[in-house]
């Protein structure tokens, strides 16, 4: 069954940073800004004071043709020092690839103050103008204890560690 959505942004992303420079970034991203549109701006009323937000934003700029990627490699992991070949072909939904079906971000980023309508943050994995779907205060019932991997994941991990890349402090 198919459904015909039709979202409306309640903000944008704004950076100084260039989208090389944000993607060069990672794991520990960029300052920038999430500017609310005035009718959605009661809606950050008590947001002030938690220390980090989740933004669910859409990614603009991925092109339509791959749009429908089904299986990818985890790039990130290849510029921490994997070889191509480490790295296991996964379906598109265990991957934080930004080519999927439907480029929806998510991103818990640190709030560091807020000045009217807009939202001061860091550790921004977006690009500038990105159009941003939703957000919310990042609360306890959002911490998860007791997670368990797959084994080629953590398989990866321990290549990373055996590699010096400390994967907890990315």
């Amino acid at each position: 069954m198919e459904i015909l959505l039709r979202l409306q942004p309640v903000g944008y992303v704004e950076t100084d940073y260039s989208d090389e420079e944000v993607s060069e970034a990672w794991p520990h991203g960029v300052e920038g800004r999430i500017v609310i549109y005035p009718r959605f701006s009661e809606g950050i009323i008590g947001l002030d004071g938690f220390s980090h937000i989740i933004v669910v934003a859409w990614l603009h700029k991925i092109p339509e043709e791959t749009r429908m990627t089904i299986k990818v490699k985890f790039k990130r992991l290849i510029r921490l020092g994997l070889s191509i070949e480490d790295v296991p072909e996964v379906g598109v939904f265990c991957s934080d690839s930004p080519h999927r079906p439907n480029p929806i971000a998510l991103s818990i980023l640190r709030l560091k103050r807020i000045d009217g309508n807009v939202l001061h943050v860091s550790g921004l994995d977006l690009y500038n103008g990105t159009p941003v779907l939703d957000l919310r205060a990042y609360t306890p019932s959002y911490s998860i204890e007791g997670y368990v991997l797959p084994g080629w994941y953590t398989e990866l991990l321990e290549k990373l560690r055996k590699m010096r890349v400390d994967w907890d402090k990315l």
